[in-house]
Order: C-alpha cells, then structure tokens, then sequence
C-alpha cells in the first residue's frame, strides 16, 4: 500500500513538469497553431456574448415600447414633486392600473422641431417624423433642377423655381437621423443655385449672418458640409461646389459666430454623466458630445437638435433657427419645462372639472406626435397639484380624437382598485367527514346511539360545492382579499360532522361518565340568548356532535397580480390564503393561481368594469384542539384541500 501511494504522489509532483516539457519540446508552429485555436475559441465566447447581451437589450427595448408612458408636469417649486418622485408612481401606476409604467420629465413631451411647418395641419394628423418616402421626391427634384442650364430660364423664372424647391425642403422639416442629411444638403445647393440665378438679394434666400451678407441656402449646405464634410464630394457642379467651399473655409475658420446650446435647467445641477447615459445628442442628425458644463457649440441658421433615449424611446426636439444673437446662450431644456410646465399646467387647470379639457394646439401637436412616435404604448398626463405627490391629476391622450381625457382628479381618486367576486366550483376538502345516512335529516346527533367511531369515515374524500364571495383590494401588482365560503357538502349526502363550538368548554368533548347510573341534566353549551343548552345524561350518552349540510370558511389572503392590467385587477395572479373552518374546526392554508379577464360583450365604464374569474387552489387543512378529526387517532389528521372555482363579478 505504501508503495502505491509513493508512486501516486511522485506523478502528482512530476505531472507539471512533465506537461511544461511537453510544451517545450513541441515545435513553434504547434506553439502557434494552439495559440490561435486559444484565441479564435475567445474571439468565439466573446462574440457570443455580445450577441446575447444585444439581443437581451433589443428584447428589453421591445418589451419597453408596450408600456404606459407617463410625462409628469413639474409644479414650479424647489421641493415640488416630479417624474422621479416614488409617492407620484405608485399613486400614479395604481389610479391608471399600470404597474409597469414608465415616468418622463415634462421636457421630453416638447416636440417643437417636429410640428410640420404647415400650421393648417391638425394634431391628428401630424406625421412626427419624416417617412422616408419623402427622400425619392426630393431626389428626383434636386435632380430636375440640377439638369436646366443656366440659361434655359429668364430670373423671374428662377426665382419660382427657388420658391418650389424651398417649399420641398419642408418634406424635410426635421433632421433626426444620418439618411436625411445627403437630400437635404443636395436640395439646399440647388435652392442656392436658383437664387443665384434670380439675381435677386432679398430674403430669404439672402441674409446677413454675422459681418456677411451670404447666399443662405448655400451657407446651410456649408454648415452640414461642416459638420460632414464627406457631403462635399456629392457636389458635381464646379460653380456649386466652389459657392459652397468658400463659406465652409470662413465657417472653419471661426469668420462666422456661433452661440452656445445650454442643457442645464434653472435650479438644477447638471450632471453629465446622467445626461450621457440616459441622451444622445444630435445635431441635424449626427451625435454630438457636450462639454462639461452641458453646453455645445452651433452656428447661426437652422440647427435641428433632438435628444434620443438611449433605452426608453424619444425625447424633445427643436428646430433652432437663428439669423442674428440676440442671446449668446439657448437654454433649451428650460425653455421646453417652461411651456411643458407652466404653460401646459395653466391650460390644463384653467377647466379643470372637464372630463376633455381643451388645451392650446401646440400642446395636442406636441401629444399627437409624441404618441404617434410611441405608437404601441399608452401616454399620460399627470399633474401633483402644488407639488403634492398625493393630489395627483391624470389625463390620458386619446389618439383617435387628439384630445385628453381626464382619468383622476387630486386627492379624491381613490388610488385602490376594489374587485367584487362571487363563484363556485368543485372542491376536494379532505378536513370534511359524513356519518351513516341515517342520521342526515338531524341538526344534531348524540352519538350515545354509535357504539363506537365505525360511523365516521375520516377518510371519506366528499366532493364539496363552494358558494364563495370576496372582495379584493388592488394597489399596483399587490393584491388584498378577504371572503367567505360556505360549503355544500355533495359527496356522500350525510352533511358535515363535528363537535359543538361550547363557548367556555374548549378543552373537552364533552364526554360523560357511561357508568354514572340514573338520569340528570347536563349542560353542553349556551344558545344565542344566552340561555343553558342541555341534554339528559343517562349513562348511555358518549358526545353531542353537530351535523350541517353547509360549513362555513372565512379568510384572508394577499397575491401579487401580474400583466399590464394588474392594477385594476386583471391578468394572472400567485396568491395565499389563511383561514377558518367551522365544520371541520380547522386551521385551512391553501396557495391560488387564478386569472382575471374582461369580457368585451359586456358593457363598462373607466372604473367599473366586469370581469370572469377561474381559481385553482392547493393546500391543507389543519385540525385544531376540539376537533372530532383530530380526536380520531388512528386516521389522518392533515388533509390535503384543493380544487377549482369560477365566478363573475366586477371591479370599481
């Protein structure tokens, strides 16, 4: 044995060593080639990884669009409740029964930048964001007009033709993305050529821009030139191109002003990396980083900015357009909470009883788009009241009539959803017992006539019919409820057993003496007067037990509901409930899955609304002191309970 175990510690000891000279005497290009298949197999799980962490990401992102989207309106106030107030979401998610809801600052509802330049256009049917349809039109005219030559039209003509191309860049009202930019850029050199041509230097395709008088249109070519100066290589045309490179020389040269873009808000600390990692800046559709005091550089004529979500969706947007300085700083966050709250708040409150109140048409543009760029998800208006968390005022943007419609008002929209239930169904109830038939007709029997226990059948498994009727509380996912059900006992037709709850008498079962001899009058409980209950003791007498075709089981239970209607009580729920049986006298435990729907045949209002429910339940009942179940030793005491219930009912 010792010997074996010399040698097993001596390979233990040479086994590293032996591998380190393997690896030494193989040659380079095996070292090589194992090397590679390391990497590749890293290069592999890395990849891998990556592709599951991004489809992780796009399934979080997806998920996210289908929720209810909240935009709270900040009371002025250093202390006023806001988006991020924890009071405000759970009042908030519980009065629109949104659990998951997902809560935005005022500033991402303003939508300025993408309200179409065409103000006859209604709020309905603002498009939000320029379909990409619109790009081949605009190609195909920058195409027509860079085919005329110079001559081909008199300046008049020239001049309409500036006319028809500026009123196409409207198809391009706000850039957002990267695709727009080359069309949009084309077109403007175009617009500029025509100007050029009208000889005409009247606004507004001439304007004064800092110490220069320029051809507009080409100085907002040269700007996105700027930004992108790739775009310069798509101009053909000699004179165009050299029209536009020499404003981009004066523009990179610093010959023309710029002001500063301001992301801070009044009051409010900026912090940068927050704002990095919940926006992405962009600037006529490119990304832009902000310095560290939140502010960026840009120059005067159109600058369309927008703030993207990096994970939740869109926030606000604004064409900036500026010929001259009036102010070297835009603060554009404040500006969007000052019309998103003051502003917005007065319109609102101004009828403040109206189911719909109406509210200026810049604010329902800034909702239709802002729903019609949130298509799947609903979107709501909430108010704190003079920044009270707890006196919340709620609308709810209606798509299909641009209109709001008023959900809660302050403090008297109850936030708890109630639901009002009644059902019935099957049930196992191991804790029940039946006795011979022939005592089923007896509100009472003394079983000083059963010899002994051969009549109860603990072991019996009776089906029950329940009756059942409960009322729930709904607060967000939690769940409340509380009931009573009484119990038909359908299985063997002989109806529940069990002793008399004696009031006073706990201990016993009121067994009497069998040798006592004579008769006398014993007292085996009181009766809902107060007065003695007897019965004749004449030594033949064993227990008094209490027969009923019904029993009775009162409880209390909590759940958590899940799905996106969990606050008004719909969905499928995990619950528990505690309770009390008469007849068996037991302690019942019992774990519920259920699911709650809402029929669409069947009328309902904003709160109240009816719903089907279908229960399954699972658990014991637990006899307790003074029960025949547990005096009967020799049978099993715990019973498993379970079964089936469905019902109807109604929330409000």
């Amino acid at each position: 044995m010792l010997p074996r175990l010399l040698c097993l510690m001596l390979l233990l000891f040479l086994d590293p060593l032996l591998g380190a000279t393997a690896q030494a005497s193989s040659s380079p290009s095996e070292q090589v080639e194992r090397q590679g298949k390391k990497e590749k197999k890293k290069a592999t799980e890395e990849e891998r990884s990556a592709e599951e962490a991004a489809a992780e990401a796009e399934a979080e992102r997806k998920r996210k669009e289908i929720l209810a989207r909240v935009i709270v309106l900040k009371w002025e106030g250093p202390k006023s409740a806001d988006y991020e107030d924890e009071t405000v979401r759970r009042n908030v998610r519980s009065r629109i029964g949104r659990p998951e809801a997902m809560f935005f600052p005022e500033v991402d509802l303003y939508q300025n930048g993408r309200i179409l330049p065409d103000r006859t256009v209604i709020p309905a049917m603002q498009p939000a964001i320029v379909p990409d349809s619109n790009v081949p039109m605009v190609l195909a005219a920058v195409a027509s007009a860079s085919s005329i030559p110079w001559g081909a039209l008199q300046p008049h003509e020239w001049r309409q033709k500036a006319d028809e191309l500026r009123a196409l860049s409207d198809s391009l009202w706000f850039v957002d993305r990267v695709e727009l930019r080359e069309p949009l850029f084309l077109l403007y050199t175009q617009i500029g050529r025509a100007a050029e041509n009208a000889a005409d230097n009247s606004p507004p395709y001439f304007e004064s821009v800092g110490p220069y008088s320029v051809n507009y249109f080409n100085y907002l070519a040269a700007y996105m030139a700027y930004q992108e100066p790739s775009l310069m290589s798509k101009l053909t045309d000699p004179e165009i191109h050299s029209a536009v490179q020499v404003i981009l020389n004066n523009l990179q040269q610093g010959s023309f002003p710029t002001m500063k873009v301001d992301f801070q808000q009044e009051g409010i600390t900026f912090d940068l990396a927050w704002f990095a990692d919940t926006y992405e800046v962009r600037l006529n559709g490119l990304p832009v980083e902000l310095d560290a005091r939140g502010q960026m550089d840009v120059f005067l004529g159109r600058s369309d900015i927008y703030l993207m979500r990096k994970d939740t969706g869109h926030g606000l947007a604004e064409r900036l357009e500026v010929s001259k300085l009036d102010n070297r700083i835009y603060f554009i966050r404040d500006v969007a909470r000052k019309k998103m709250g003051r502003d917005f708040i007065d319109s609102l409150f101004l009828h403040l009883t109206e189911c719909n109140p109406e509210v200026g048409v810049d604010f329902l543009n800034y909702l239709a788009i802002y729903q019609k760029m949130h298509s799947k998800a609903e979107v709501y208006i909430t108010v704190p009241e003079n920044g009270n968390p707890n006196k919340v005022w709620i609308w709810r943007y209606v798509p299909e009539s641009a209109q709001l419609k008023q959900v809660g008002g302050g403090p008297d929209s109850f936030p708890v959803r109630f639901a009002l239930l009644f059902s019935s169904g099957l049930l196992y109830n191991g804790a029940s017992m039946a006795v011979d038939s022939d005592f089923a007709d007896e509100d009472s029997v003394a079983p000083g006539d059963i010899a002994d226990d051969s009549r109860i059948d603990v072991d019996l498994d009776p089906a029950t019919i329940p009756f059942h009727f409960e009322l729930r509380g709904h607060y967000n996912r939690l769940m409340i409820n509380l009931g009573a059900e009484f119990g038909y006992e359908a299985g063997t037709g002989g109806g529940w057993i069990e002793h008399y709850q004696t009031p006073g008498r706990q201990d016993d079962t009121l067994t009497i003496d069998p040798s006592a001899s004579g008769c006398e009058e014993v007292r085996i409980g009181e009766d809902e007067n107060g007065d003695p209950i007897t019965v004749q003791d004449c030594g033949n007498l064993v227990t008094v037990l209490n027969n009923k075709m019904f029993n009775r089981y009162l409880y209390l239970g909590a759940g958590v509901v899940l799905g996106r209607d969990a606050g008004i009580g719909f969905g499928p729920r995990f619950a528990a409930r505690v309770g009390w049986t008469n007849l068996p006298h037991a302690i019942q435990t019992t774990g519920h899955f259920g699911w709650s729907i809402q029929p669409g045949f069947l009328p309902a209002s904003e709160r109240v609304r009816p719903l089907i429910d279908a229960d399954a339940r699972l658990g014991l009942a637990i006899p307790t002191k003074k029960s025949l179940l547990k005096d009967v030793g020799d049978k099993k005491a715990l019973q498993e309970v379970f079964g089936l219930t469905v019902g109807i009912g109604l929330t409000f």
